[in-house]
């Protein structure tokens, strides 16, 4: 009797549980959400803040053609929307009041800054991104010239979504990736961060020239403001002094001063050591880079498989690497902006002398430090051909 009483005991409360599982009351359904691929934030002339989104139009999803840029066109497949406000909350919230769906950003990825408000200032961003529990951390951040706005109106024909396109030439292995947590633990510290610095180009081949995005190099920011642009050998030598060496070409000739006769290096991979060294109140650094590379061309007529060549071009390599360096360091000096975090460096190194003497005046303390660089390239491959297969053929 006991026994059957527990068991209908059991059975009530399991039946009364059941009642309460009535289905998810919260739940929030496809139907009902606007995602985001991407966005933009400029800052107007009137001094109000301008937010852009791009959103994928569940009509237009079924098709494989690819989408066109901007809000027209029959066969675009993305639909881009913006509104002004006193700041970036306001702006959206406006923006959602002509919206038919809440606007989701679990899956946005990149965040595009105009140049107006790089200059003015991104430290505002701090407070809308994270506070937004959907927005992520990860998210990366790019600057642009112009409108941020433009670069999401663009035309790239080779993805379905320009989104996808800034996106991928974020995190290529060209570039180094600017994610929205780095440049916080940057500007945290007090350090003056990069980012990805991505432009508009008209494509020069194709019979309807389209506007393609192109990565130009970084943006050179001086705490939260933008100052400048690393671009070229500069870019190159902001990769190695972060020690975050991606793929990139040097073509230079084998001699001074001979045209027509330049060698292609690709560079594969690379190391920096740097060690800081303090001397009263004076600053230098020790700079160990090893770079390593293979020919992609050469035009030097020169016999790779010689040894004593092969070294020449390592040696010749060598210099490439350096001046990048050297050239990066002039522009974070002319500046006063440690892109590269030597003033992380040394306080790992000696925290108590950063915290009681360097910290407050490190600006003026990097403008005249010194640096001594030391490369050691070495070339890992030449390729099938030591030389141009035809070359004989040619001299006769």
């Amino acid at each position: 009797m006991a026994k059957r009483n527990r068991m209908l005991a059991f059975g009530l409360t399991l039946a009364f549980c059941v009642t309460l599982l009535t289905g998810c009351w919260d739940r929030t359904e496809t139907n009902d959400i606007a995602f985001v691929l991407t966005s933009s934030i400029d800052l107007e002339d009137n001094g109000q803040v301008r937010i852009a989104f791009m959103l994928p139009l569940p009509g237009s999803m079924g098709g494989a053609s690819g989408g066109g840029g901007g809000t027209s066109g029959s066969n675009k497949s993305y639909y881009i929307d913006s509104e002004v406000g006193d700041t970036a909350r306001e702006a959206t919230s406006k923006l959602q009041m002509r919206l038919s769906r809440r606007l989701f950003l679990s899956h946005r990825r990149t965040i595009v800054i105009g140049e107006k408000f790089a200059k003015n200032g991104i430290g505002s961003m701090f407070d809308i991104v994270p506070r937004t529990p959907e927005s992520r951390m990860t998210c990366f951040l790019v600057v642009t010239s112009g409108k941020g706005y433009d670069l999401l109106n663009a035309e790239p024909k080779f993805e379905r979504f320009p989104a996808e396109v800034i996106r991928e030439l974020t995190k290529s292995r060209q570039s180094m990736a600017t994610s929205t947590k780095d440049i916080g633990i940057a500007l945290s510290f007090g350090s003056d961060p990069v980012m990805a610095f991505l432009d508009t180009v008209e494509s020069q081949v194709a019979k309807q020239p389209s506007q393609e995005i192109q990565f130009t190099g970084y943006g050179q920011f001086k705490g939260d403001r933008m100052i400048g642009i690393y671009k070229h050998a500069e870019a190159d030598g902001l990769m190695w002094l972060r020690n975050q060496v991606r793929e990139h070409s040097l073509t230079f000739p084998l001699v001074p001063g001979e045209s027509g006769k330049n060698l292609s290096i690709l560079v594969t991979g690379g190391h920096a050591a740097i060690k800081p060294i303090l001397k009263g109140n004076k600053v230098s650094f020790d700079i160990q880079l090893d770079a390593k590379g293979s020919v992609r061309e050469d035009l030097s007529e020169q016999d790779l498989n010689q040894s004593d060549r092969i070294h020449k071009v390592e040696r010749k390599f060598a210099e490439q690497v350096k001046k990048s360096v050297q050239a990066t360091i002039k522009q974070m000096q002319k500046q006063g902006t440690d892109s590269a975090q030597f003033g992380l460096i040394v306080w790992r190194k000696y925290p108590n002398v950063w915290n009681t003497k360097l910290g407050e005046k490190w600006t003026e303390l990097f403008k005249e430090a010194e640096f001594h660089i030391k490369v050691d390239a070495a070339i890992t491959e030449t390729g099938l051909i030591n030389q141009n297969v035809i070359k004989e053929g040619i001299s006769r």
